[in-house]
């Protein structure tokens, strides 16, 4: 909760009712030293990720918008498949009792709540009925909108750069002003509020090694780094996340043996990164896929295995993202433009199930706001 001191919210100027403030993002690639981030081993000894930023299919699959409204109300709602697919759920808070359950993860608009209460928009120990708060406030309502195109489980850090992306949105739906440092320590203390207690920087562009400080500071810098090229990715099945906490607080001397290796990858990773040893960025992948199923054993399903096994003559390091079990396996391959030799390969394996390929490209600008007119500028340093 003390990542709150890294949060500096200034106040601009105030958009007019009914206009749109709207936030796009990358998905997260975590290419070493991923579970070295999360509560409480951070808190217990620091930890450090190297993180490449990605558009998906040639899009930013994350985002956000929100506008201030006549009602003085909250209007929430979630969109599955992308802002403007079909699939959407809506939460309508008229009380603050209504936004009393956004520390329960699986609660109806949990996150959206979590990011309203987070925000400063409105405090739920106020003495002041929330139309009262936001009336004084704001001058009337806001509603608020999410959206990712990725399935859920992906391991590409979804749901922190989802709380970003929101976070980014109600400032700006506010006329508040904001930078990325304060973004990513505002996700840190939004992610205990809601209780899920993980955090992968995902808000910054290109490649960058984040590392977290342990109390009494946690706090988290970023450090760009040079870019490298990641060409594919696809699509298996779901995520590990309780048995590795409960693991860690046995203090087991493997677990914790392995977590100080956690960091040591990373570092090398980022070293890597810097000087353009594509070998090296190899060495470090397959070296994190074999640190996180030590994290979590069983993190790695048979078609998983037989996918990894198949491609091994194509790829010079591969790795599952986010915390293993399923989701995206990314690739860095031998040669440039390999998707349907990737294909082919995975084609004639058998005994797969479902899996889709989907075509990668380095995001050098991270959390953007779009124009008008389809276009996009970089909005926070």
């Amino acid at each position: 909760m003390s990542s709150q001191r890294f949060i500096s919210i200034g106040q601009g100027e105030v958009p007019p009712l009914e206009e749109w403030q709207e936030v796009e993002c990358p998905a997260r690639l975590d290419l070493a030293g991923g579970w070295s981030d999360t509560p409480p081993i951070a808190f217990e000894h620091g930890g450090s990720v190297t993180n490449v930023a990605v558009k998906v299919d040639g899009k930013r699959p994350i985002g956000a918008r929100a506008r201030r409204i006549r009602e003085p109300r909250l209007l929430l709602v979630s969109h599955a498949g992308g802002r403007d697919s079909g699939v959407s759920t809506e939460t309508v808070c008229d009380s603050l009792d209504d936004l009393k359950d956004c520390c329960q993860p699986h609660a109806p608009g949990a996150l959206l709540k979590a990011v309203c209460v987070c925000s400063g928009l409105v405090s739920l120990s106020s003495q002041h009925a929330l139309g009262d708060q936001l009336m004084q406030r704001w001058g009337g309502g806001v509603e608020l909108h999410s959206w990712s195109v990725l399935p859920t489980g992906s391991g590409l850090g979804t749901s922190s750069i989802l709380a970003g992306a929101l976070l980014a949105a109600v400032y700006r739906c506010t006329g508040r002003t904001y930078d990325t440092d304060s973004l990513i320590h505002g996700v840190l203390y939004l992610e205990q509020i809601l209780t899920t207690g993980e955090d992968q920087v995902g808000l910054v562009g290109g490649v960058s090694v984040s590392r977290f400080q342990s109390p009494p500071l946690c706090r988290v810098e970023v450090e760009p780094l040079s870019s490298s090229y990641f060409l594919c990715l696809w699509r298996a099945p779901a995520l590990i996340y309780t048995d590795v906490v409960r693991s860690w607080y046995s203090r087991l001397p493997a677990m914790v043996h392995n977590a100080q290796q956690l960091v040591a990858n990373s570092e090398e990773c980022a070293r890597a990164c810097s000087h353009g040893s594509l070998s090296g960025l190899g060495v470090c992948l397959e070296r994190s896929w074999q640190q996180k199923k030590l994290m979590a054993p069983g993190c790695e399903p048979a078609s998983v295995r037989a996918m990894m096994e198949a491609l091994q003559p194509l790829v010079l390091g591969q790795s599952l993202a986010g915390a293993g079990g399923g989701g995206f396996l990314y690739l860095l391959t031998r040669e440039p433009r390999q998707r349907l030799a990737v294909l082919r390969v995975l084609e004639n394996t058998p005994g797969l199930g479902d899996f889709s390929v989907h075509s990668v490209e380095l995001d050098l600008d991270g959390i953007t706001v779009p124009h008008p007119e389809g276009g996009a500028r970089t909005h926070m340093s």
